[in-house]
């Protein structure tokens, strides 16, 4: 059981390596990976104006929703920014964050498809 966790984790480490890392990337914007159900990296900080770009590797299709409620899965606008990639596979989608988004906004996302903890939740945070 061990062995198969540490594997599993090694897999997703390198994926997430590969394609983006797990920091924001400096420029005009930050790459998500959606792998094994989950985002990475989890929790993402953005500037107001930056495309946050989303990449589904995974066999099933999923979404980036902003929530209403850090604690809800139900779509809606969080500290006045809404986004939603829609459902997609095997490719990539992205959104923008206004140019007036206020620096400390939180604003929690999830897949519309799965809707629950288990297959992952995210957090962005403007700066």
């Amino acid at each position: 059981m061990r062995r198969a966790r540490w594997g599993k984790g090694w897999g997703v480490g390198l994926v997430a390596a590969l394609v983006g890392g797990c920091e924001p990337l400096p420029g005009d914007y930050v790459r998500v990976t959606i792998y094994d159900w989950h985002y990475t990296p989890t929790h993402i900080r953005v500037a107001p104006g930056q495309t946050v770009t989303v990449l589904n590797l995974d066999t099933a299709p999923h979404s980036a929703t902003s929530a209403s409620h850090p604690s809800s899965f139900v779509p809606g606008e969080s500290d006045g920014i809404f986004f939603d990639t829609g459902p997609f596979l095997g490719e990539e989608r992205s959104f923008t964050i206004p140019e007036d988004a206020v620096p400390g906004s939180m604003v929690p996302y999830f897949c519309t498809v799965h809707r629950d903890f288990e297959h992952g939740v995210g957090r962005l945070v403007v700066e």
